[in-house]
């Protein structure tokens, strides 16, 4: 390389550094802490609707990734795993229709994580989706449905 090389090479690595940190920089004063996470975190979704027909269908997704629309029976489940992004703002949302009721949940959140942890347990219930709090003696935090068939 020659010297003039080096030192476009060089401005190049101070713009990127230069960028990351302005990027740090903005996403700690919204409350984002870089997430040095490595280890998957996991969502397990169940029906444990136990009444006459009761399947329910489900589509999970996240900004990065369609994890599908599912019809489950009651006592099946659907899972899937994940790395949280850099910036700890990775979210999945899952849309739930049953008999009893349907709505849209955030089912992997900050909010939630601190609840369960890595591995998530949801279990979609006929008064609405329960969340296994794995870090508050396994109770169960569950939400009513958002709208009444």
């Amino acid at each position: 390389m020659t010297p003039k090389q080096h030192q476009h090479l060089f401005i190049l690595l101070l713009l990127t550094i230069n960028i990351l940190i302005i990027t740090t920089t903005s996403q700690a004063r919204r409350g984002y802490r870089p997430n040095l996470q490595l280890n998957d975190i996991t969502v397990i979704v169940r029906n444990d609707i136990n009444e006459g027909d009761s399947s329910i269908s489900i589509h999970c997704y996240s900004s990065e990734d369609n994890i599908g629309t599912h019809n489950l029976s009651y006592g099946s489940a659907i899972r899937w795993k994940f790395k949280v992004n850099l910036w700890g703002t990775t979210k999945f949302w899952c849309d739930f229709n049953t008999k009893h009721g349907s709505g849209n949940y955030g089912v992997y959140t900050r909010k939630v994580h601190g609840r369960c942890g890595d591995v998530c347990v949801w279990m979609i219930r006929a008064e609405g989706p329960c969340l296994l709090q794995t870090n508050d003696n396994n109770q169960l935090w569950c939400q009513p449905w958002k709208s009444h068939p």
